[in-house]
């Protein structure tokens, strides 16, 4: 509530210094130095998206093959999660983990596709 209360305080500074940022695009810096050839701030930015995108999709690809070994070997659902049911049983058990797979499908499609988009604030 504090937090809430500081930042509606400093509302106005917040929308100035937000103002202030419309006229600046990376894509308008160079990226390497003139002098020294070596990359510039605007230049590893392109770079460290590439690296974070290939380690989101490296962690999930463990994510999928250490809840694919724990639901085959300890009969475990992919996501720890309370049931108003006994899911433990043949039919629930596989109805949770398609539910859980699908629901983490649907999840991780939403944010590809949101880094996907090209947006311009």
């Amino acid at each position: 509530m504090i937090w809430f209360l500081c930042l509606r305080l400093q509302q106005r500074s917040i929308e100035r210094a937000m103002d202030l940022t419309d006229s600046f695009t990376w894509e308008d810096l160079p990226t390497r130095d003139a002098h020294t050839g070596h990359l510039t701030a605007a230049g590893w930015i392109p770079l460290s998206m590439n690296y974070s995108v290939r380690v989101a999709i490296v962690g999930l690809c463990i994510h999928i093959v250490q809840s694919t070994v724990r639901m085959v070997k300890n009969h475990e659902t992919m996501v720890a999660a309370w049931y108003p049911f006994d899911w433990t049983v043949s039919p629930f058990y596989e109805l949770v983990n398609i539910s859980q797979v699908t629901i983490s499908k649907t999840e991780f499609s939403s944010i590809s596709s949101y880094r996907n988009l090209n947006l311009t604030i």
